[in-house]
């Protein structure tokens, strides 16, 4: 079995979310945190800095570890997503440059023209021919997305996710949907870290337990998704979670490769 690390970039700064409720519910958040004796006043401040992305400084870090990751932008503003598509131009031309596979994070899951814009966009920031594949944001599907995917164009797609809940988020499996190969999400931060007070150990061995239960369901990828935005002091059980998650994968010496590379392996196989 091998390793595929995630990325989604949900926010770039601060400025962004003047005119949604993000702030809002970091600030709730953060409020109950800190009356819970869960965080310090030190940890909510740092919650809200003008630069909210860890793009670099997660790249860094798996690049020091030896990992090729995939990191998702978004092309269209909606749920909190708030920063303008051309905004992640600087971001993904830098992740080019460090041989780093980029995908879209989308928005028109339920619409061709939609997520046809979408693609179009983020084409214009991206080489020709690019592998291209897709994570929608909140992982949003209906009974036609994968069809809207798979006739745009995209090799892959990483939306299913099965204790996500739903219809359309319950697969454990990869499958193939026309020429698009689905690609579940194994483990993600939302929903197993809690924003609050979280037990180190019960962590580390529910992770354990995940990979262990793919490797029994003999499935070829483990797939990992991870926001960049937690990659920050500012919320440490992410953070350390994360660096431990990926230190302990290292050890055991698991292979890591991108979505382009398993999708490439996968219609190899066929």
């Amino acid at each position: 079995m091998k390793i595929i690390i995630s990325h989604d970039v949900d926010h770039l700064y601060l400025k962004e979310h003047l005119r949604d409720s993000f702030l809002l519910g970091c600030i709730y958040r953060g409020v109950k945190n800190l009356f819970q004796g869960n965080i310090s006043l030190k940890t909510f401040r740092k919650r809200f800095p003008a630069k909210l992305n860890r793009v670099k400084e997660l790249h860094a870090f798996n690049k020091k570890n030896g990992i090729r990751e995939t990191f998702f932008f978004g092309m269209r503003k909606g749920l909190n997503l708030s920063y303008h598509w051309k905004d992640a131009a600087p971001f993904i031309e830098y992740l080019l440059k460090e041989e780093v596979l980029v995908g879209l994070h989308g928005m028109g899951y339920n619409s061709f023209d939609l997520l046809q814009e979408e693609m179009s966009r983020i084409k214009t920031l991206l080489p020709e021919n690019y592998p291209l594949g897709i994570r929608n944001h909140y992982l949003r599907m209906d009974e036609n997305s994968l069809g809207i995917m798979d006739k745009n164009g995209f090799l892959f797609d990483s939306s299913y996710y099965k204790t996500s809940g739903g219809k359309y988020a319950a697969a454990d499996a990869l499958f193939l949907h026309g020429k698009l190969w689905e690609i579940p999400i194994n483990i993600m931060d939302a929903g197993f870290i809690s924003n609050f007070k979280n037990n180190t150990g019960q962590l580390k061995h529910a992770a354990i337990q995940k990979l262990k239960e793919a490797e029994d369901n003999k499935q070829p990828y483990f797939v990992i998704n991870f926001h960049d935005l937690y990659y920050s002091d500012a919320y440490p059980d992410f953070k350390d979670w994360y660096e431990w998650m990926l230190s302990y994968l290292v050890e055991q010496k698991y292979a890591f490769i991108n979505f382009a590379q398993a999708v490439q392996e996968l219609n190899d196989q066929r």
